[in-house]
């Protein structure tokens, strides 16, 4: 479960807010808003629709080609930089200047605008008619503990495109936390785009001292206090071991079955009380039964106190956590039968309203873990995961070999069937030549031809790839960060690797390293070198950071004024913050809220990251599709 902790998201949040509120602003009088679909999620974080209301705004209107019917006299454009999205925008004023139709434009990229599309706005003839700024929404709070600057593409564009838009969108987003809360006082990391965060990151600080005025103006830029006593950088390529496992813990599940979207996910009305929706052809989530044409939008965050009680546990305990809920509401409603007095009566008056939100969100949640049970419970399920963690743990026999060839017979989703295939090669430092030839055979005759690419793709990001002459380091990086616990405690966890039911995240396992000096156990060497308290660094840890592809470094942010470095943290409990670059999955941030209740309330972590992520999220946005919508060139 998610404690309370000293630090807060509530600032950046309220920051984006008061930004949102001065760009509305910016445009006098009644106005339109028109959203980039993939913003508007992360704008419900910011602001409720009664707000925008109050700064002018009249309608909504989702950014789609085609025509735009308004009678607003003023429409602002909150969109990411995307050419199709330009070219859309421009499409909308050319018709309506067609049409005589006299309208005030105004463009808000986010997180910053984009030379090419002003180019784009130029070319269609439009840029004149427009005014063009920015919204600086970056890091979004989706709970106290977590941030995400919500690119959906981050990982391939970062690992397949080489585009380092996210790690700049990240570093300019870490700046404005070290304006909020102090500078970072030790910035660690391991991975070669973690390497060029920590880099750019330093030099924009020392630019936005240098453009200072004068020393008393430089003074004022950063807090002299820091919250933050350090920051952990982790790439994405260090650990893809841990997507491309099932995650187990409830929230994790949800996100497998469902998908969850900028904290909401997407549930058939009938699973919250409602009327069954009408059942579509398509699905819009991976393992879903029946996606619906209406399916209703349910937030997932810790305001639902049964949700934040649930969200880190291990699925195989959910069921009867909700079952002593269940009875406990139920000898609550009881209770009204107790009531004999008029005093007894008001108190019990009093706590109805509760027990009323505590009785649906038990419904919901009850609902829920019932869809999740059928996917859990299925044979497939099973078999898959049983093959997933006899991989982490070293263990590949050709019955394991012969079940991923049944399920390319069998035409299993292909995201599924990529999975298990991808997993097995980063374990086995990829597959022998013929046998890697023989399964991209039969993936593409299973499949379809268009596949040869998104094979292409996997072998690029070095995901699914042929064996090469490179030393195979899996088994000394699962002994010497003791990745696999034989004797793990679903019900009462004291390891992180309750999360995968005995797998340990490689990603949780380096903080481990980085800030506690040690990974459970006490039995490895590096563990038995490091003694007493030391600072956040790899110190003790550099044979075994060897074995992890990338840079592994250490910045001490040094500063005039020493007070930052005197009172870096609250002498109560430090607050670290962990970095992810390429994505983070939601069961990575379970593992490190869990980290932080055994750390006796020593030390708080904060996760910032590019999004979240699933295996079978990461593996979408790697797979060839020729029919992308215009929106998303």
């Amino acid at each position: 479960m998610q404690a309370a902790g000293v630090f807060s998201t509530g600032a950046v949040k309220d920051h984006a807010r008061q930004e949102l509120i001065d760009l509305l602003d910016s445009v006098r009088g009644k106005k339109g808003l028109v959203i980039d679909p993939s913003l508007s999620g992360p704008l419900s974080l910011v602001a409720e629709f009664t707000l925008l209301k109050e700064h002018g705004v009249e309608k909504i209107y989702h950014l789609a080609p085609g025509k735009l019917d308004t009678d607003c006299k003023s429409l602002i454009y909150i969109c990411r930089p995307k050419v199709g999205h330009v070219k859309c925008i421009a499409g909308h004023i050319q018709t309506h200047s067609q049409h005589g139709v006299k309208i005030s434009y105004s463009i808000f990229f986010v997180p910053r605008r984009s030379l090419i599309c002003e180019r784009v706005l130029e070319e269609e003839g439009v840029f004149g008619d427009v005014i063009v700024g920015e919204y600086h929404l970056d890091l979004l709070p989706l709970e106290d503990d977590l941030l995400s600057l919500e690119l959906d593409s981050a990982f391939r564009e970062l690992y397949l495109e080489g585009d380092t838009t996210a790690i700049f969108c990240m570093a300019k987003a870490l700046m404005k936390l070290q304006t909020m809360f102090g500078l970072i006082p030790r910035i660690v990391g391991k991975g070669q785009y973690a390497r060029s965060l920590a880099d750019l990151l330093l030099r924009m600080r020392h630019e936005v001292l240098a453009s200072a005025e004068d020393e008393e103006a430089s003074a004022k830029i950063f807090p002299g206090f820091s919250e933050i006593d350090a920051m952990v950088v982790i790439d994405r390529t260090v650990d893809l071991i841990t997507p491309m496992s099932t995650q187990l813990t409830y929230e994790g599940l949800i996100d497998e079955v469902f998908g969850i979207r900028s904290t909401f996910v997407e549930l058939d009305p009938s699973m919250i009380g409602g009327p069954s929706a009408v059942p579509s052809g398509g699905s819009s989530t991976a393992h879903t039964p029946a996606a619906a044409t209406k399916a209703k939008k349910v937030p997932l965050n810790s305001s639902d106190r049964l949700f934040a009680q649930l969200r880190d546990l291990n699925f195989a305990v959910v069921g009867g956590l909700l079952s002593q809920v269940a009875r406990r509401i139920h000898e609550d409603y009881e209770g009204r039968h107790q009531a004999r007095t008029v005093t007894q009566i008001k108190d019990f008056i009093g706590k109805l309203g509760n027990l009323q939100a505590e009785h649906q969100s038990l419904k919901l949640h009850t609902g829920i873990a019932e869809e999740v049970t059928k996917y859990t419970r299925d044979k497939d399920f099973n078999s898959m995961l049983e093959v997933q963690q006899n991989f982490v743990a070293g263990i590949i026999s050709k019955p394991h070999i012969d079940y991923i060839e049944e399920l390319i017979d069998k035409q299993t989703p292909l995201v599924q069937t990529l999975r298990l295939l991808s997993l097995y090669s980063l374990v086995d430092g990829g597959l022998k030549t013929k046998q890697y030839e023989n399964f991209r055979r039969d993936i593409i005759q299973t499949y379809g031809h268009e596949h040869i690419l998104t094979l292409q793709n996997l072998a690029r990001v070095g995901i699914l790839r042929k064996q090469d002459t490179s030393r195979h380091v899996y088994p000394q990086i699962r002994k010497a960060f003791r990745l696999i616990v034989d004797d793990v405690n679903e019900h009462q966890p004291n390891d992180i690797s309750y999360v995968y039911s005995g797998y340990a995240p490689i990603s949780v396992r380096l903080v481990q390293a980085a800030c506690q000096k040690g990974v459970g156990g006490g039995s490895t060497t590096w563990e038995k070198s490091v003694a007493g308290p030391a600072p956040v660094g790899w110190k003790g840890w550099e044979e075994p950071m060897r074995l992890l592809p990338g840079p592994t470094f250490e910045e001490v942010q040094r500063t005039g004024d020493t007070r930052v470095v005197a009172k870096a943290v609250k002498p109560k409990q430090k607050v670290t913050l962990i970095v992810f670059l390429g994505g983070c999955t939601f069961t990575e941030v379970s593992a490190l809220r869990f980290l932080s209740q055994q750390d006796e309330g020593h030390r708080e972590f904060i996760i910032a990251t590019t999004n979240m992520i699933s295996g079978s999220s990461m593996l979408k946005s790697l797979m060839a599709n020729f029919s992308r919508a215009p929106l998303n060139p």
